[in-house]
């Protein structure tokens, strides 16, 4: 009886043994699943390694890898979906045994995008082959050149052509060309006009800042014939006086290519932006989107914010040829569709207008239609000609302007900066809200006060203009009384002050399609009375966006509601935010800042037109570490009417003036 134990125990040890050896044997689907993944995620050097040892006898890993890369990047293939097909009634894949080797056949669904569409094919077959490996057996792949594109055998080339589309245009509300496909000047060399190679190489050299080793190199290039015309440097078609300059060099010509063209230049150049050459990081981080080498992309403006509308899309055909040349099949045809043309609300005359204002001093303007929200103008001072880049901005210049100390390619109207008194009349309408008299009186006595209590120390409050007599809001307002608004803001309280200023959106996102950072009113809170005080008058910790201050000064002409932004021609016109102020209360503030422009005594009488009678606000921004050390200030004026609002703001006005060194500034372009 135990001898019949010990037989039964020994043939189920035997059966769970083999058991397991069956369970690890590798599978042909598992294999394929592996390839599979490799294949998906690009690593083309594992692929290679699952291969039967045939196919590496008959392909290099180097030319393996290289045909994958050269043909997936040239037709910029991405989303590859590879899905293994077990019919119903089958439970694995099906396998021969009657050779001395043991085989599976894998069916499988391919889909992979191109810039040209997708190539999809429903059904393809994979053979694998079992090896019996000492180590670890394993199944190995069977590969065929249609296992990068269906239909592909050996011997066979698979070739392409892009169709590029046309890059939408964009215009100003009138229909003014802002961003158009224009043309640019190639300057280059044509080695059988050169008379002296030493005088010519030097003043190309000089003159297109290109060193005389590149030049030799390109004249080297192997497809280079004494008549063939060699690009050297690409120029915009705005230097013509520069590039027949060029042509009385011998050997030097040029020839006209597409490119994009900005006729504005500076003026324009922080809104609209530039494009250029698409770089690897951008191409690898866009190839899903149909993006190739050769694209051209939006680098900056409304360049990079518009680019789905204004790209289109790349059409093209992708084909296969045999290995004498026949057209085999064309896999994929589609025709190019060209970018969309965007209008905008900007105007291009007020974008001029406040450009030329600036006179490339720094600085910023706003300008928008205060009751549809629709905005005329975003300037920033002093730019740079967006043109450069296009056509490709040499090292050497792109340092000037980065080394510039006015700081040409920063963009200003999109930064967040201390308003000043330019947002008293904001601080106003939220006191007037929570009960302020504005007919009452204030008796304020020389130019410093602080709070009786002391609880200030040595700090006070400063004004610059003092007044006889009792101030009231609108006195305030128009001599810009520091003191009168230190003392409301006390007397409302911060936790007033705070919901007022959040009502008006500080803290929140502009809904604009350019982005602007959010308006903020303290770092962590309005925690002393001193912040308190001196965030009512625009000093403190307040930072705002010059749109944001121009949509609060809106609401003021728009009966207590802020407009929602536009700058794209056709969004319908929305409000961003309701019942801010009370319409009485609205009228009553723009009554007192057509005062400021007004009477002779106001900040912004500069800005006093008879036929147009404005509203408008100064403010001056202090930055000094002391209140008794001088400091920079930059200088801000609005100014607004039923038409149109312009607000600017100029950098180290301290000397010129202040705020008032603006004012003029501002009327012009309502005049112009």
């Amino acid at each position: 009886m135990k001898q019949a134990n010990w037989f039964f125990a020994t043939i189920l040890l035997t059966l769970l043994y083999l058991s397991g050896c069956a369970q690890n044997e590798p599978s042909p689907e598992e294999a394929f699943t592996t390839f599979a993944d490799h294949w998906k995620n690009e690593d083309y050097g594992q692929m290679y390694h699952m291969l039967s040892e045939q196919v590496k006898e008959e392909l290099s890993e180097e030319t393996f890898v290289e045909r994958y890369e050269t043909i997936y990047g040239g037709i910029s293939a991405n989303n590859l979906v590879i899905e293994m097909i077990i019919d119903e009634n089958e439970e694995e894949a099906a396998t021969d045994e009657s050779s001395d080797e043991l085989t599976a056949e894998i069916d499988y669904r391919f889909s992979l995008d191109t810039f040209a569409g997708t190539i999809t094919e429903e059904r393809m077959t994979a053979s694998l082959t079992y090896v019996e490996d000492e180590e670890e057996p394993f199944w190995s792949i069977e590969w065929e050149p249609s296992m990068i594109l269906p239909s592909l055998e050996e011997g066979d080339t698979v070739h392409y052509e892009t169709l590029a589309p046309a890059r939408g245009e964009i215009v100003d509300r009138n229909g003014v060309e802002l961003a158009i496909n224009g043309v640019a000047y190639e300057i280059g060399l044509v080695p059988e006009r050169i008379e002296d190679h030493d005088d010519t190489f030097a003043r190309v050299s000089e003159d297109l800042g290109v060193s005389e080793e590149r030049l030799d190199e390109l004249l080297n290039q192997s497809w280079v014939q004494d008549d063939t015309f060699v690009p050297v440097r690409t120029i915009s078609s705005s230097d013509t006086s520069f590039r027949d300059a060029l042509m009385d060099i011998p050997g030097v010509t040029y020839r006209e290519i597409g490119a994009r063209e900005y006729p504005f230049a500076e003026s324009f150049a922080h809104l609209i932006g530039y494009v250029g050459a698409i770089t690897a990081e951008e191409l690898e981080e866009r190839k899903e989107e149909g993006y190739h080498a050769q694209s051209t992309i939006g680098k900056t403006g409304l360049e990079s914010i518009l680019e789905p509308r204004l790209r289109g899309e790349t059409g093209g055909r992708i084909f296969i040829r045999t290995a004498d040349g026949e057209l085999k099949e064309t896999l994929l045809e589609k025709e190019a569709v060209d970018g969309e043309t965007v209008q905008l609300t900007i105007d291009a005359d007020v974008q001029r207008s406040i450009y030329d204002s600036l006179a490339d001093e720094g600085g910023l303007g706003v300008s928008l239609h205060p009751t549809s929200g629709e905005v005329l103008a975003l300037v920033s001072s002093p730019s740079y000609d967006p043109n450069e880049f296009v056509v490709g901005i040499t090292s050497t210049r792109y340092e000037e302007l980065q080394e510039d100390e006015r700081n040409p390619l920063l963009n200003r109207f999109t930064k967040r900066f201390t308003p000043g008194s330019s947002i008293k009349p904001i601080t106003a309408a939220v006191a007037l809200e929570h009960g302020l008299d504005p007919t009452e009186g204030r008796t304020i006595t020389g130019d410093r006060w602080q709070p009786d209590d002391d609880s200030w120390g040595n700090y006070t409050v400063k004004r610059v203009n003092v007044t006889d007599g009792p101030v009231d809001l609108r006195d305030a307002l128009i001599y810009s009384d520091n003191i009168y608004f230190a003392q409301i803001a006390l007397e409302i309280g911060a936790d007033v002050l705070t919901e007022g200023f959040e009502a008006f959106g500080f803290g929140e996102d502009i809904p604009f399609a350019y982005g602007m950072p959010a308006s903020s009113l303290a770092n962590d809170g309005l925690d002393s009375s001193v912040l308190l005080a001196n965030t009512a008058y625009g000093q403190g910790e307040m930072l705002v966006t010059p749109l944001h201050l121009s949509l609060m000064y809106a609401s003021i002409m728009n009966n207590g509601t802020i407009p929602t932004p536009l700058v794209l021609a056709g969004d319908e016109p929305d409000m961003w935010k309701e019942n801010l102020i009370s319409e009485e209360h609205a009228k009553l503030l723009l009554d007192d800042l057509k005062e400021v422009v007004r009477d002779s005594s106001g900040t912004g009488h500069g800005a006093y037109m008879d036929d147009r009678p404005l509203a408008g606000k100064t403010g001056t921004t202090e930055y000094k570490e002391s209140q008794e050390e001088e400091g920079k200030e930059d200088g801000w004026f609005v100014a607004m009417d039923e038409d149109m609002l312009v607000l600017m703001m100029i950098e180290d006005v301290e000397d010129r003036g202040g705020s008032k060194y603006v004012v003029p500034k501002v009327r012009s372009v309502f005049e112009d």
